[in-house]
């Protein structure tokens, strides 16, 4: 595990990047940028990550597990589908502008989602009572869910937030049947 001095910088830079994708495509900002703007030498830059790319699955991973695996044991699953939807609607440009340039999108939601799913399925149900088999069925809805938010984030969020959330939530509470959706969470 990093070091709080380690996590601290690393989000520093991590921040700096998505600040300057607020005016600056992905493609015209380089490691200098990102370091002149944070205001830390370049080399620290080269102590953390190797390019941009890295950077880049490092944000996806770091808070896409923040979102999800933190919250997983004691949240509402409810609670953590709105906090995941909050979360890319607030950080709507930065993933507008990196899912092109990037391919680790899909893999570190989907894998994210299969986790938080498979939790779900094997925890908050009776495994014995599912007509289905748990690991299929997380990567099945993992994949359907990340195609949804990508879709949502490609089209603006023209779809409210409280929208997509249900979208979701309903899509996943048809697998959970004896954990019906507590409405009030959202």
């Amino acid at each position: 595990m990093a070091s709080t001095g380690s996590l601290i910088t690393k989000k520093v830079i991590a921040y700096s990047l998505k600040d300057l994708l607020k005016t600056t495509p992905y493609q015209k900002i380089s490691i200098k940028d990102i370091m002149s703007h944070a205001e830390y030498r370049r080399q620290t830059f080269y102590d953390h990550f190797t390019d941009k790319d890295d950077l880049i699955v490092w944000i996806y991973q770091q808070e896409l597990t923040e979102i999800v695996q933190h919250f997983v044991t004691y949240d509402h699953w409810t609670v953590i589908i709105k906090r995941l939807v909050d979360y890319f609607e607030k950080n709507q440009v930065f993933y507008q502008k990196t899912l092109l340039e990037s391919y680790v999108f899909d893999a570190q939601l989907s894998n994210q989602l299969e986790h938080f799913i498979y939790y779900l399925l094997t925890h908050q149900t009776n495994q014995h009572d599912l007509p289905y088999k748990p690991k299929e069925t997380a990567t099945f809805f993992a994949f359907a869910i990340t195609g949804t938010i990508k879709d949502w984030l490609f089209h603006d969020c023209q779809l409210s937030k409280g929208a997509i959330t249900e979208l979701i939530t309903n899509q996943l509470t048809v697998l959970l049947p004896s954990n019906k959706t507590d409405i009030s969470v959202l």
